[in-house]
């Protein structure tokens, strides 16, 4: 029997809600990163709120908030995310559901997989880009309970297993638990379930059972308010990763370092700003009892009694360290490209890549994609044997996630083809299969240009003159020549393949 938690409450009483709360340890160690990964995703007014500036020495409180509000994000997390994904979505999975293709509520499944209208494909799309963002989900498969007691009464009622999805964030306490052939086991968890107003519900999760507690932020009290016996005997829950980390139930994040790199960009950009500012509109510096109105025609009134020398001057500072910040700046960007493997499909101009180093980033870009393809198709057919089990059956289909992803760059390949092309080939073979290739690399699907035939050779002096193959047409041909009247140089003039055939 697996070893349960101790920390699992359950008691009609009232109940502190720090235990109810408490979290796993690397829950606590990781909580800010995952805020900050899942903000700089996000962007807009979650970065703003997350106050990813730092702050200048003795600067006010107001003044904070006003540069806040003045710098935007380029959000270049979102930006490769995205790439990733519609590579790996460029080609839907395919998936072969075996003994559950003609289970009733499949398709409802396919069709909405959370009960909330989003559809199978489209929740795992969102999956695999907050999977990159975090490093890891969690996938948790339900059905809700009914008082039917058929399959038919079920279907009636429209009840059927879903999937709900959670980032990390909201997963406050996990446990895996080794079991006796050597396989880890999750035994344990504990997800925030929902936040209305003041109030918070936290879902338990054991083998045998479901645990609900609502948690009231006023008072600092919670209590349960709902329990049910775990149908499966098993926790169903997946856990998602892009890339395992040594800590079971965390990953790897694969634009952790592009993140960091964005949040500089972002204080290089409130740094232009204020440049611009302060480089515009010069501080005007009096001496103490110096009367002075802004603006066009302003008038500076001293007192008699000042000292010349004192005189009002403006302090302007020099706005040449702009282009030294933007330059930093363009640096910073193409590190994101060269970290993300994105240099020659980001880049907005044509970059100094040699046709081998472009080849190199296309294929470590392959191999990335890859692998987010395999953790994602172990990803599913975990999800559908739970899926499966619901249902009363075993999960016997197949999913395959494309490994290929045909990353290359179409302009220069077409170009080199191109070049090929002109240089003066006159193998009609070659020629054509240069033509297949070209059209493969435009229109992305596979077609053999058909080998142009041969021009019909012409006539000269009445006679027609065919390229001749074999030994035999040629002394039958080269013999008619002859009784023509053709000489020596005439022949080789009109058959130059004859060398070929005699050996040079």
């Amino acid at each position: 029997m697996p070893i349960i938690r101790d920390r699992v409450i359950k008691s009609d009483a009232i109940t502190n809600v720090g235990i109810i709360m408490e979290t796993h340890d690397a829950y606590a160690h990781y909580n800010n990163r995952w805020k900050f990964l899942g903000d700089s995703y996000q962007g807009g007014y979650d970065y703003f709120t997350g106050r990813y500036l730092e702050p200048y020495y003795y600067e006010s409180r107001e003044d904070y908030e006003k540069r806040l509000r003045q710098v935007a994000l380029d959000n270049h997390v979102k930006s490769v995310v995205g790439i990733y994904n519609s590579f790996l979505f460029r080609k839907q999975p395919k998936r072969d559901y075996g003994a559950q293709e003609n289970t009733p509520g499949l398709r409802a499944f396919l069709a909405d997989a959370d009960l909330d209208g989003r559809s199978y494909d489209s929740f795992m799309r969102d999956l695999s880009s907050y999977t990159m963002v975090y490093g890891n989900t969690w996938v948790i498969v339900d059905k809700p309970i009914s008082n039917a007691m058929t399959r038919a009464e079920e279907l009636q009622q429209e009840i059927r297993p879903y999937v709900s999805m959670f980032t990390p964030e909201n997963v406050l306490d996990w446990e895996y638990t080794r079991q006796a052939n050597g396989l880890y086991t999750l035994t344990y968890l504990k997800v925030k379930e929902e936040v209305y107003e003041d109030d918070q519900y936290i879902r338990e999760y054991t083998p045998t059972e479901i645990n609900v507690y609502k948690l009231n932020g006023a008072d600092k009290t919670g209590d349960i308010i709902d329990s049910m016996p775990n149908p499966l005997g098993k926790i169903p829950a997946v856990c998602v990763y892009a890339q395992r980390s040594n800590i079971r139930g965390v990953g790897v994040s694969a634009v952790g370092d592009i993140a960091d790199i964005q949040k500089e960009l972002y204080e290089f950009g409130s740094e232009i700003e204020q440049i611009i500012r302060l480089t515009n509109h010069p501080s005007l510096v009096l001496e103490q009892g110096v009367e002075a109105s802004a603006g066009a025609g302003a008038i500076i009134q001293m007192p008699p009694s000042a000292d010349p020398a004192k005189k009002p001057y403006l302090l302007q500072p020099d706005g040449a360290s702009i282009e030294a910040v933007l330059d930093t700046m363009a640096r910073k960007v193409d590190n994101i490209d060269r970290m993300a493997c994105l240099g020659g499909i980001r880049s907005i101009e044509s970059r100094r890549l040699s046709g081998i180093g472009l080849q190199t980033e296309f294929q470590m870009l392959n191999a990335k994609l890859a692998d987010f393809a395999m953790n994602l198709e172990h990803a599913e057919e975990q999800i559908w044997r739970l899926w499966s089990e619901y249902q009363g059956s075993a999960w016997d289909g197949e999913v395959e996630y494309p490994r290929s992803f045909s990353i290359q760059d179409k302009f220069n390949d077409v170009q080199m083809l191109k070049l090929a092309k002109d240089s003066g080939i006159t193998d009609l073979k070659m020629l054509s299969e240069i033509d297949s290739k070209i059209y493969n690399i435009i229109f992305e699907k596979e077609y053999e240009v058909p080998v142009a035939a041969p021009a019909p050779a012409a006539a000269v002096n009445g006679m027609a003159h065919p390229t001749v193959t074999n030994p035999e047409e040629m002394v039958n041909h080269i013999r008619a020549m002859v009784n023509e009247g053709f000489t020596n140089d005439e022949i080789i003039e009109l058959h130059p393949e004859l060398s070929g055939l005699f050996g040079g």
